[in-house]
Order: C-alpha cells, then structure tokens, then sequence
C-alpha cells in the first residue's frame, strides 16, 4: 500500500475518534448520474471535474477520496492532482465505496441517482 492509500477500516477508526474528514467521491463522467449511495457528507465529482471545484475542498482537514471504478484509478488520479496543488492530508480509501460500506462507515442515499435510475428503467 502507498502513502496515498489507507484502509476503509482505518478511515472508520478516524471518525470514531471524532477526526474531521473531508470525503470525495470521484467517478467517471457517465457513471455519476447512476450512483444511488455516496458517503455522508461526501462530495461528488466526475474525475475530469475535480480541478474546477478545488475551492470546495478544504486545505485544513485530511481528505479521503473513493470511487467505484476498478483499482480505485479515478479517486489516485486525482489524490495525485491535489496533493501537486498543495493539499497535504490526502488519501484515497483502497476498495472504493463497496470498502467504505462493508467498514460501516456512514452512506445515505442520493436524490440523484434515484432519479436516472427511474428514468433509465432501472
């Protein structure tokens, strides 16, 4: 595991010692309208959108970012574009959003995943 990975376990005993933590969800373009489930209090962004919301991401607490794609390779992608732009505390959450679940870590339902779901016929 490298410095930018960390254990959804871990992340888990973070919050439990009441550790502020950003969450970022980052996904493929077409698959964000599909998500149904996100972190608590996650942002969520496409991977090539990350560098145009950069002043929604707070610089003083540790982020973790997830995604769902195989390998975690959007969530690294940009973990390595943020800490190039000066975010120190940054660390994507090895296995994604299925990692962070099976943890017990908090996920709550998204509106807009729902919606494209009923219009998809899903």
């Amino acid at each position: 595991m490298s410095d930018l990975e960390v254990s959804a376990e871990s992340v888990r005993e973070l919050l439990k010692r009441g550790e502020a933590i950003f969450f970022l969800e980052v996904r493929r373009g077409a698959d964000k309208d599909l998500a149904v489930m996100k972190v608590r209090g996650a942002l969520r962004l496409a991977d090539d959108d990350v560098q145009n919301h950069l002043d929604e991401i707070p610089q003083e607490r540790k982020v973790v970012l997830y995604s769902t794609a195989p390998e975690d390779a959007p969530a690294l992608a940009a973990a390595r574009m943020l800490r190039e732009r000066g975010f120190a505390d940054v660390q994507v959450v090895t296995g994604g959003f299925n990692a962070c679940r099976i943890a017990g870590i908090q996920v709550v339902e998204t509106n807009e995943g729902k919606s494209m779901a009923r219009l998809r016929g899903l």
